[in-house]
């Protein structure tokens, strides 16, 4: 059984041009699937198409079959949150809107209760908080409870962790990991940094030009890939790994002769 099921979904603009062309994919419940690719590959329009999201002036073809309740968090919380709406009311509304004849009071228990679980501390303070007055990392932590308000089946996570600085990454990343565990929650996660899609997914799918060129167990795909365009990808990350811990080491280093000759 698949809470999402997806058969030669093709997303074409109107100028004729193809932008998805003839994806399938299939996600079970609990299952974990990441979609990797360079940018303007089509993943994140894959994921707008699945919750009927499609900017205008694009057309969708094939089957989308989805059984799960489904929620999405975007890319960019600064402009996905509105401005002119305190965080809190923003949760409240979203978890109102799905448990309908519940009290506003209701919804902002529930609110503080989500800022809880997602990690934001000091909860019930923050519900007055306004976007602008939160850092990147909370405002992502705020679209992370909007879209748990839902009580989703199935999470689409659209490069959530793209605009934040690694430690705040790595943050959220364990926060998706813990939620999808405890809630057992099915999850789509779209990045085009190999290792963020490898730490969160158990399959793998890697899209390039509109089209998927592989798919498979992750572990398996990683280790042996069998399209060209999918180990360029590794050797990429690989690359960018190794650039990151020699500059790392190198700044240690650093660190280490500075403090030395102080202290001499």
């Amino acid at each position: 059984m698949s809470a999402l099921k997806i058969k030669g979904l093709s997303l074409v603009r109107a100028d004729g041009v193809t932008l998805v062309d003839n994806v399938d994919l299939a996600l079970a419940p609990g299952e974990t699937l990441g979609i990797v690719g360079e940018s303007g590959s089509g993943k994140s329009l894959t994921l707008r198409a699945i919750l009927g999201i499609l900017p205008a002036g694009i057309t969708a073809t094939g089957e989308i079959a989805c059984t799960a309740r489904t929620a999405m968090v975007f890319q960019e919380p600064a402009t996905a949150l509105n401005p002119t709406m305190r965080a809190g009311d923003l949760v409240a509304r979203v978890w109102r809107r799905h448990h309908p004849g519940r009290s506003k009071a209701d919804a902002l228990t529930a609110a503080t209760e989500l800022f809880e679980q997602v990690g934001i501390d000091r909860a019930a303070d923050r519900l007055r908080a306004w976007p602008h007055e939160l850092s990147g990392g909370m405002r992502q932590r705020v679209m992370i409870a909007a879209a748990l308000a839902a009580e989703p089946e199935v999470l689409l996570c659209d490069e959530p962790t793209t605009a934040l600085d690694v430690r705040v990454q790595a943050q959220i990343l364990d926060l998706l990991r813990d939620l999808v565990a405890r809630r057992s929650m099915a999850m789509i996660f779209v990045s085009h940094d190999l290792a963020v899609v490898a730490s969160v997914s158990e399959r793998l799918l890697v899209m390039r030009r509109g089209e998927v060129v592989e798919t498979g167990v992750l572990t398996e795909v990683l280790a042996a890939p069998a399209h060209e365009y999918t180990a360029e990808l590794l050797a990429a990350n690989l690359g960018r790994r190794l650039k990151s811990e020699s500059r790392e080491s190198r700044e240690s280093r650093e660190s280490s002769e500075s403090l030395g000759s102080v202290t001499r």
